[in-house]
């Protein structure tokens, strides 16, 4: 393509994250998403030099996981009794939701033959009534439990055990049962029960409870300890006591994968810590009559009951007996988190003289829960990509430092760093920036300059890092384990070797234009969010600051002896040229950026050094751009500031100076000229001077006059959350520093009063000390309450291209007698191009890429800036986004890029794209796949705007 007027490349980097599960987020997490462009300016009209790169961020959207209720209740079970006996039925009540719980428990269906029961806790889940009081009885009148279980977050459990005393007048050869029922606080429609029975015989009674060890953990793991333990209540002997235990193959989500018996792990408690011998079926052991056959997983054993499982078969049971059989187990790997490996062991037995069989009667079902999440969190912060030990000790400097040799003065320091999972499961961590103390707490001795502002940003240095878990803290997103081979997902660095995942984490500190000088040093410090008080911090470290500088020439730039060449002003004019009284001269200036860095200055004139605008009476000097010859020989606009000059470039200036009428042939004035950065302080000056000739003189010059001034604003969308776990009031904000300190530059703040996440007229103007309204008028911001708040900045019409302005906001509010204060900052840089993004949401209730929510809507018409709610594992969200160009100026090739989110994959059917000019190449993963999405637009006009739209399944 060939450009012929003024052109930039323009990049939309979107903050995202590849999902790295499929299990359903937990209710309230907030996927949020926000976008940056980048995007570099024409200096010129024939855009042969471009400006160095800008970056502006857009609007953050939210969507809010939904609860979705959820319950579980294992398991009805049979047991054996005697009329007068007492029978206990452990239960296991889940959370099987994706929130928070409370579970109403009550018992009904009770058969008349059992005279009375209770309900114990199980706290340790060993199947056994903890000691002390019941959580109700058959004393309470409606059979329920006056008050709901305590909260269960998401997957975990609550164990109780059911006490059952059978009536004495009952008949054996009766079987008798009651009912326990479960019911969800959060939905009442949501119930689980079980029905347990009670079989009443004539001869022994036996039970069988099983246990594990730990009842939580990661796939694979182990071992894991199970016992079966087994007690004779009776008043008779039981013989040929046989106990079964099948261990699951198969996880209760259906994955082919389950418990693994450990060869020669088996115990006894009537053998002590002596190890069962063998696991073959190699006859009993123990001590007459305490003898035990014990055999399990011995594929080469002649009795076929030993090949799949475990197997116990005790000679006898005396009344009141009491025993356990131990084995170990492992957790088999390809379980993901929120898996669950479950069974439960079986019991047959025979009355003393071997007349009758009894059975088979079932224990209770255990579950082994698996989570992903660490149990042991350990996090290191360092600069390696592929080590993740080095830098794990804060009082080392070992891969505890990442320097950057030099920057130039007002510029953008950029530090790479990568936060390495060192825990046993998935965690986050959050990333904090701490500008006044060093790893270990301590003052730092050459912290940033005041002023510096320190922004967080992903791998690619160009999507913000935001807060993916609503602790207000932007983090990592969640960091897990390498898989079975050792490797982590592709948006994570693998430690192949300690094997670990790492993310690496941008920080850019953009300093004062004035600031100089060295070293400068930042913390930097990774925090799991699992255990807050798990920390590592590495240092950023600017090891100094280039100082700008400009050289003022006549007539050639720089080269080693240009007129002017060197710091001024001189001791004698560098030029002199001759003037005609009411004539015109023209001397031409070369300006230099000699610095690191580009820069714009402002030109000033003086008779002396240096009062700028100081002429004599009837003496004018004016500065315009070079015509396009190159030699001054024809005049461009008007100008007081060069515009944005590359470093190592040069900008050619005319300074046109105009003689009174009634100026005397022989003098001479001395004009000294100044250069001056407003950003860095830059300047130069240089002593030129213009002689009055007696008569008549030449002047060739035309008469044309343009400008263009700044003299605009833009709007900052920022999001005001309370995340905190109490309401606030007087919530107060405001903006600094105010336009009288600050070069005329301004700042207006306003309140989302509609809560459509968009600036406009009807919003609330916000006055300083006035408290926000906040939703609802109530001057409250109640816990997890989040508010759009918008500041608009206003550049003076005077202000130069390039100048960098930061207004800072501070939200300051009361919550339980304490104050709690926060501040964002918006940085605004002046240049001759604007760029404009948004990133819009709807929900997709169905999933079949047509925006139908929320609330009564439909197509196009659903896409909002603000939060919604939805169902995970049964709706979409689908996203708009648009690049619209709103300067006067094209664009060329555009590229709108994206991600998709974590807890979240492709929804192939909702993604279109809309170009101006009508070609609009889309690259995307497969439909429920993840990865990245990006967009080609190309050439963008004046005016135009381009769409791309699509669409994110929420697991």
């Amino acid at each position: 393509m060939n450009v012929t007027r003024k052109s930039l490349g323009i990049t939309l980097l979107l903050l995202t994250a590849v999902a790295v599960k499929a299990a359903a987020p937990a209710a309230g997490t907030v996927i949020k998403n926000q976008a940056s462009a980048s995007y570099r300016a024409c200096l010129d009209d024939g855009c042969s030099a471009l400006a160095e790169t800008q970056r502006v961020t857009s609007n953050l959207v939210e969507t809010l996981i939904q609860a979705v209720p959820g319950i579980e209740l294992v398991s009805a079970q049979s047991k054996p009794s005697l009329p007068g006996g007492v029978v206990y039925f452990p239960h296991t009540l889940t959370n099987t939701g994706n929130g928070r719980d409370r579970y109403q428990l009550c018992l009904d269906s009770i058969d008349a033959d059992i005279a009375a029961w209770s309900v114990f806790p199980d706290a340790n889940g060993d199947g056994q009534p903890d000691s002390g009081a019941p959580l109700f009885a058959h004393t309470d009148p409606d059979g329920c439990w006056d008050s709901p279980t305590p909260d269960l977050l998401a997957g975990d459990s609550f164990a109780l055990v059911i006490e059952a005393e059978v009536s004495g007048v009952a008949i054996s050869g009766q079987s008798l049962s009651l009912d326990v029922t479960a019911t969800s606080n959060s939905n009442a429609a949501l119930t689980a029960a079980n029905t347990d029975t009670i079989n009443l015989i004539e001869g022994p009674v036996l039970e069988v409870v099983k246990s594990l060890s730990v009842r939580q953990g990661r796939s694979p793991s182990g071992p894991v300890t199970v016992t079966l333990a087994y007690r004779n209540p009776s008043d008779q002997v039981a013989t040929q006591v046989e106990i079964e235990d099948l261990l699951p193959q198969i996880s209760v989500d259906g994955v082919n994968a389950g418990m693994t018996y450990v060869p020669g792990s088996a115990r006894w408690t009537v053998s002590g810590a002596t190890v069962l011998t063998d696991d073959g079926d190699d006859g009993s052991q123990g001590s007459a009559p305490d003898l035990i056959d014990y055999c399990a997983y011995d594929t080469g054993a002649a009795n076929s009951d030993c090949h799949d499982r475990v197997r116990a078969v005790i000679a006898q049971l005396p009344p009141g007996a009491v025993g356990s059989l131990a084995f170990d187990v492992n957790i088999d790997a390809g379980l993901a988190a929120g898996d669950r490996v479950r069974n439960l062991a079986t019991l047959n037995y025979q009355n003393g003289d071997g007349s009758n069989a009894f059975g088979p009667f079932d224990s209770n079902t255990v579950d082994y829960r698996i989570i992903e999440r660490a149990l042991l969190p350990a996090v290191v912060a360092n600069n390696s990509e592929s080590d993740s030990l080095t830098g794990e000790d804060d009082s080392s400097n070992t891969g505890n430092r990442v320097e950057l040799a030099s920057l130039g003065q007002g510029g953008v320091a950029s530090f790479s760093n990568v936060i390495w999972n060192r825990g046993d499961g998935e965690d986050t961590f959050d990333v904090l920036v701490d500008p006044a103390e060093d790893r270990l707490g301590a003052p730092l001795a050459t912290p940033f300059p005041a002023g510096t502002v320190f922004q967080l940003y992903k791998s690619d240095g160009g999507t913000p890092l935001v807060d993916t878990d609503g602790n207000g803290v932007a983090d990592t997103g969640p960091i897990p384990l390498p898989d079975a081979g050792g490797q982590c997902p592709p948006r994570f660095v693998t430690d192949s070797i300690n094997l670990a995942c790492g993310v690496r984490v941008v920080m850019q500190a953009t300093l004062p234009p004035d600031a100089l000088g060295g070293p400068f040093e930042v913390t930097k410090m990774a925090r799991s969010v699992t255990d807050p008080q798990v920390t590592n911090a590495v240092s950023d470290i600017l090891l100094s600051i280039l100082a700008n500088s400009v050289d003022l020439t006549n007539d050639v730039p720089v080269n080693g002896g240009a007129p002017g060449e060197g710091a001024g002003p001189e001791a004698a004019p560098v030029q002199t040229v001759n003037v005609a009284p009411g004539e015109q001269a023209i001397l031409q200036l070369v300006v230099n950026n000699t610095g690191a860095r580009q820069d714009s200055y402002v030109l000033a004139v003086s008779d002396m050094d240096f009062a700028p605008g100081q002429l004599p009476a009837g003496w004018q000097v004016s500065f315009y751009r070079d015509g396009g010859n190159g030699d001054c020989s024809s005049l461009g606009a008007v100008l007081n500031n060069t515009g944005l000059i590359p470093a190592s470039d040069n900008r050619r200036i005319c300074a046109r100076v105009t003689a009174p009428a009634n100026a005397q042939g022989g003098d001479t004035l001395n004009l000294y000229f100044r250069a001056l950065s407003q950003t860095s302080g830059a300047s130069d000056i240089k002593l030129d001077a213009v002689a009055v000739v007696a008569g008549p003189a030449l002047a060739l010059t035309p008469d044309q006059v343009g400008q263009v001034e700044p003299g605009s604003s833009v709007v900052y969308t920022h999001q005001l959350a309370n995340t905190g776990n109490v309401p606030l009031s007087n919530v107060l904000l405001s903006g600094t520093p105010d336009a009288a300190s600050d070069d005329g530059w301004s700042v207006v703040l306003y309140e989302d009063s509609n809560g459509d996440g968009v600036w406009g007229p009807t919003d609330t103007l916000i006055g300083d000390g006035v408290a926000l309204q906040t939703a609802g008028a109530d001057g409250v911001l109640d816990v997890g309450e989040s508010l759009a708040i918008f500041s608009k900045v206003f550049a003076p019409a005077s202000v130069a291209f390039g100048i960098t302005n930061v207004k800072t906001l501070t939200a300051n509010a009361e919550g339980a007698s304490q104050s709690v204060s926060d501040s964002a900052t918006d940085t605004t840089t002046t240049n001759n191009t604007d760029v404009a993004i948004t990133k819009e949401q709807a929900l997709d209730a169905d999933c079949d890429g047509i925006p139908d929510g929320p609330g009564a809507c439909s197509g196009d018409n659903c896409f909002v800036f603000t939060r919604f709610e939805v169902t995970p594992g049964e709706q979409c969200v689908i996203y708009r986004l648009t690049a619209t160009n709103t300067g006067a100026e094209p664009m060329y090739q555009v590229i709108i890029n994206d991600r998709t989110q974590p807890f979240t994959s492709m929804l192939a059917a909702a993604t279109s794209c809309e170009a101006p000019a009508g070609v609009c190449s889309v690259v995307e993963p497969a439909d429920a796949a993840t990865g990245d999405v990006s967009a080609e637009i190309g050439l963008l006009g004046p005016g135009e705007a381009a769409m791309l739209i699509f669409g994110l399944r929420v697991e």
